[in-house]
């Protein structure tokens, strides 16, 4: 995900108000849709349009928009508040968004296409990133201020923020079918001294709901504030939960400040959801630059997250880093394949042209 720390996005938006009012004043919508609907040529266009609204999702551009609005959602127009004494059992839980898979998203089996997944999870992760680290994000967008991330020399680290990807690997179970509905859960799976690691899962929509929700929806210009709405209270075999999803994936990000990489720590700290921690939890604010958290060896809890607890302290927290960090290691360990490509050192079976265009 792209900083959003070096683009003026409210001179943009204004701009862009001014000129969308503008030039939609200077439109007849009235002989604009006689025009579509009537006259020679309607049957074409009415049916270019209905292609379209169809398949509205893979529309070019629309991908910009879903990512890009969740980004400005959180971080600009509703800010999202987790209340201090919930910020702690807060950090593992997901994010839901829900979508469908239309005909353009489908492949010949008319079941949404492998590489569409990705494209979602774009989605899925911006908005779980923004919703949950928002004050954190704030805080390294204005790193000069807050000193929250500093130099070897002790100096506030000046330069363009950001969260880049890693990798993301994506693991499929059962096939969505033509304009399926679905949902994406996202949540921070773990991390590490470099990465942060979110889970996302495909699930099948009204099959699975959560006992509470958190932060309220809202429009985009909707309230602010905490919230609290109950789910149904049902509760579910864990065997009919895996029977409902589709498909899991794995995605690893780094922070960047400037060309520094800044511990994954120091952003869920500044975003005011870690528990005080003996020793203290991982700080940049030190002359070298290097975080010593103290690190004990406890047991991953087994129970059910309970949203009414307010337990959530440093060992639990970490209890449930390190259930993460297992899956996680083996996801890490992917990144050796880069030294399994051969080049030149082997032949090739063969060379092809995708088309004559190219």
């Amino acid at each position: 995900m792209a900083s959003a720390s070096a683009l003026p996005l409210k001179s943009i938006l204004f701009t862009a108000s001014i000129v969308a009012g503008v030039g939609v004043s200077r439109v007849s919508l009235r002989d604009l849709l006689l025009k579509t609907v009537a006259g020679p040529g309607k049957y074409k266009r009415i049916t270019i349009l209905l292609v379209i609204l169809a398949n509205w999702k893979n529309v070019p551009w629309v991908w910009h928009y879903r990512v890009w609005g969740g980004i400005l959602r959180h971080c600009l127009f509703s800010k999202p508040h987790i209340p201090a004494d919930r910020g702690p059992s807060s950090v593992f839980l997901p994010v839901i968004i829900s979508s469908r898979s239309p005909l353009y998203e489908c492949d010949y089996n008319f079941h949404k296409s492998n590489s569409t997944y990705f494209s979602d999870l774009d989605v899925t992760r911006s908005h779980l990133v923004c919703a949950l680290l928002q004050p954190g994000i704030e805080a390294l967008q204005h790193n000069r201020q807050t000193k929250l991330v500093l130099d070897k020399e002790g100096n506030a680290v000046t330069g363009r923020w950001g969260i880049m990807l890693g990798s993301v690997m994506c693991s499929f179970k059962r096939e969505i079918g033509i304009y399926e509905p679905y949902e994406m859960w996202s949540r921070v799976l773990c991390w590490d001294r470099k990465w942060i690691y979110v889970v996302s899962h495909f699930v099948k929509k009204g099959t699975v709901k959560p006992k509470a929700y958190i932060l309220e929806d809202g429009s985009l210009f909707g309230k602010k504030g905490f919230k609290q709405v109950r789910g149904d209270g049902k509760i579910r075999s864990k065997e009919v939960d895996e029977k409902s999803i589709f498909a899991t994936g794995i995605s690893k990000y780094v922070v960047k400040l400037g060309r520094l990489t800044t511990h994954p720590e120091v952003l869920l700290q500044s975003s005011n959801i870690l528990p005080p921690k003996p020793g203290g939890w991982a700080t940049m604010s030190g002359p070298s630059g290097e975080s010593t958290p103290e690190v004990l060896e406890v047991e991953a809890p087994e129970e059910v997250v309970d949203l009414k607890s307010t337990e959530w302290d440093w060992k639990r927290i970490e209890a449930e880093n390190k259930k993460g960090l297992k899956f996680a290691a083996h996801f890490a360990a992917l990144d050796e394949l880069h030294h399994e490509f051969t080049g030149s050192q082997a032949p090739a079976l063969g060379k092809y042209n995708e088309g004559f265009l190219w």
